[in-house]
């Protein structure tokens, strides 16, 4: 047998269909590494979100970084404490316990809040961060106890009691504008007598009505439902709520030197809400991540009482005088006047009613020339005259300033042609100008210019030449203390500021300041008279308490380096 070899077959060539196929090969691995790709990407887009959600940084404060959870979890603690309180308001509503006016007013308010509740969860994170730091400075520490204690203070409405209040305030001495011991002796007197209608039998409606020279006379002195804590003078507060229901108190004198009388026609008793922590668990709010935020309370209180503290300790002090002018919204053709009114009888209000044959207004003309006259060989007296004699009473206590008035500024048409006539000069005492009102004395002070801070640098060169910075408070400032020459007594650091205080404790003694700017406040310029060791007063430890640690924390809060990285809206939980 003979064996052949097999031919070999020829396979047929594939050149051509490898081709596609390497093609389509290509493309199906391009796709599925693009979608590999892909999923790899959303996978790190999704870690590094949630990463960016939960543990991203929110806030820095000296390099402390607050995570986005810290401000998730403090965001719905805020946003229980304002619906909280909206609770109670609605509360205090359906017990008629408070005006729908107010509790209108106070909900408009929370609701504001809610609006930007996120940021203002951020800076109370940012404010317990440095100030935890500045607590463990200064040696503070918390315990449970405090925590439990604040815990139970957050729960608790304290009493309130529904306040009436007979009010008579000492009138000013019609010669030297100032309240005397006369007109103080008068106060309680006239107070003594109203106690004493009451304990004899006279309605309190009546007395309150014709005595109190407060504003709630009208209201027979119903103040409404107060707590201890209420703003009103503390001495009047605490023989308030140690006074029985239904029995006036005795004649209070504040610390204003107002003379007070109270009385509480009903009494609603401290209650504490038993279901306070389960109502923040059922807010989704844990109770460790609650007390974590009522520890930063609580640290806030330990160093508002050691800064205080600290402040009411003896230290330097300096005696200071003041001219103090508001802020203003003006127009360039503004100007600034002062005024004196003589009205018929002495009243302003019903003078369009006085016919003009009648005395009195020959009485007002007369009583007009012999001030202007008087004014004309010593224009210094104008303050004194116009808080003495003056029938306007919205001028008469400011010694007759006004705002700044433009041409579209309310007034009778007689003292706004003389006011923004061409060619008056600062400081011009105008001839008497007969309205339908009364006789007025205008003194055009000066047109607004280049605004009250070039005013008052203009005041100061005048001062510094050596013109009595007492007269130039008088005739200049808006404050109260303008009166008393713009003596504002003694000045101790902590007790207004550091912007005020920087300028205050900075000059010389015996000198004026730089003319400082506040904003929302106005302009103002010292001379200090003199330094002093001194210990504070309870005029200025009461500042202290009100506003002693607000200016101090600024300070601490200024000079900290904090970032704050948050933007947006927090991220659901």
């Amino acid at each position: 047998m003979t064996f052949r070899a097999r031919p070999a077959a020829k396979r047929p060539s594939r050149a051509g269909w490898n081709a596609d196929e390497r093609r389509t090969a290509l493309i199906n691995g391009g796709f599925i590494v693009a979608i590999v790709t892909a999923i790899i990407i959303l996978i790190g887009y999704a870690g590094w979100s949630y990463y960016s959600d939960h543990f991203g940084q929110a806030a820095s404060v000296d390099g402390q970084s607050i995570s986005m959870d810290a401000l998730r979890t403090r965001t719905a603690i805020e946003e229980f404490r304002t619906k909280y309180t909206e609770s109670r308001i609605h509360d205090l509503l359906a017990q008629g316990r408070v005006s729908q006016a107010d509790a209108s007013q106070q909900l408009a308010y929370l609701d504001q809040r809610l609006q930007s509740i996120d940021t203002i969860a951020l800076e109370r994170l940012i404010d317990a961060t440095l100030q935890a730091k500045l607590a463990a400075d200064a040696g503070i520490t918390i315990t449970d106890a405090d925590i439990d204690a604040q815990l139970t203070t957050e729960a608790t409405l304290d009493e309130e009691r529904h306040v009436w209040m007979i009010e008579v305030a000492p009138s000013v001495d019609p010669n030297t504008g100032r309240v005397g011991d006369v007109q103080k002796a008068d106060a309680k007197a006239k107070a003594d007598k109203a106690l004493a209608d009451i304990q004899a039998g006279q309605k309190w409606e009546d007395v309150a009505k014709t005595v109190s020279t407060a504003t709630s006379a009208a209201q027979a002195g119903d103040l409404g439902w107060l707590p201890k804590k209420s703003g009103y003078d503390a001495k009047f507060m605490d023989a308030v709520f140690a006074a029985p229901q239904g029995t006036p108190t005795a004649v209070i004198q504040g610390d204003d030197g107002t003379y007070r009388i109270g009385r509480v026609t009903e009494i609603a008793p401290q209650k504490v809400d038993d279901a306070f922590q389960s109502k923040i668990q059922d807010a989704g709010v844990s109770l460790a991540d609650y007390r974590d935020a009522v520890r930063a309370d609580v640290v806030q209180t330990k160093l508002n009482d050691k800064v205080v503290a600290d402040l009411s300790q003896p230290s330097k002090q300096r005696h200071v005088l003041q001219i103090f002018l508001p802020d203003a919204q003006v127009s360039p053709d503004s100007v600034k006047i002062r005024q004196i009114v003589f009205a018929p009888n002495h009243e302003t209000v019903g003078a369009r009613s006085v016919p003009a044959n009648d005395p009195a207004w020959a009485k007002a003309e007369a009583d007009a020339m012999a001030t202007y006259q008087e004014l004309q060989l010593d224009p210094s007296k104008f303050d004194v005259l116009a808080r003495t004699k003056s029938d306007d009473k919205a001028t008469r206590d400011q010694g007759g300033k006004l705002p700044y008035a433009d041409p579209t500024t309310v007034m009778p048409n007689q003292v706004a042609d003389a006011i923004f006539a061409k060619g008056l000069r600062d400081f011009q005492i105008l001839p008497p100008i007969k309205t339908d009102l009364g006789w007025y004395i205008v003194q055009f002070m000066h047109p607004y210019g280049d605004g009250d801070q070039a005013w008052l640098n203009d005041v100061k060169t005048r001062a510094d030449a050596g013109i009595d910075f007492a007269q130039l408070a008088r005739d200049n400032g808006e404050g109260p203390e303008a009166k008393d020459g713009g003596d504002v007594g003694w000045v101790v650091q902590g007790q207004l500021g550091d912007i005020k205080e920087s300028a205050i404790f900075g000059t010389p003694i015996g000198q004026t300041s730089d003319v400082v700017s506040v904003t929302n406040e106005g302009v103002y310029l010292y001379k200090v008279v003199e330094e002093a060791t001194r210990t504070p007063d309870a005029t200025q430890i009461k500042a202290f308490q009100d506003s002693g640690f607000t200016n101090w924390y600024a300070i601490k809060k200024a000079a900290a380096t904090i970032t704050r990285d948050y933007t947006g809206v927090a991220p659901a939980a």
